[in-house]
């Protein structure tokens, strides 16, 4: 074991002690998450999607979205499906939206739970989610009573 210790700018191969360089996104995935609202005030009714990537990698265009009254997991009923239209980078968001004629009206005044799951029923892609476990969210379609 030396006395001394060589320093790091002065041994063959090193000299990096200060460049604070991170893996280059080698550990970086997507996670695909979404928040559910209603769009009341307009015809026909309309359930949103905000889908959020809060992961560290972008997603690209084309990921599912459906729709459910109640959770799909216990016989929920399928409302409808959509896509993102764009690729999400980290932090980025888009709206899906899903137009209901003739909504039922549990949704309307929310006693029927609304759930949406994201990467819903996709084939296998070439892309790895980080965390897979927050992609199925509750909410809610209750828009209150105008006047």
């Amino acid at each position: 074991m030396p006395a001394v210790e060589v320093a790091n700018w002065k041994a063959p191969g090193l000299n990096n002690y200060r460049q604070n360089v991170q893996p280059q996104g080698e550990f970086s995935a997507p996670d695909v998450t979404a928040t559910i609202f209603p769009l009341c005030d307009v015809r026909p009714y309309a359930l949103v999607a905000r889908v959020r990537n809060i992961g560290q990698a972008a997603v690209p265009e084309g990921v599912a979205v459906g729709f459910y009254a109640g959770d799909p997991d216990m016989g929920g009923l399928l409302l409808g499906s959509g896509a993102t239209k764009k690729s999400l980078y980290p932090a980025e968001a888009e709206d899906v939206v899903l137009e209901l004629a003739m909504p039922d009206p549990g949704l309307v005044d929310g006693s029927i739970p609304v759930f949406v799951v994201v990467d819903d029923g996709m084939p296998e892609h070439l892309w790895k989610e980080c965390k897979v476990s927050n992609n199925k969210v509750e909410g809610s379609g209750f828009c209150p009573m105008a006047g």
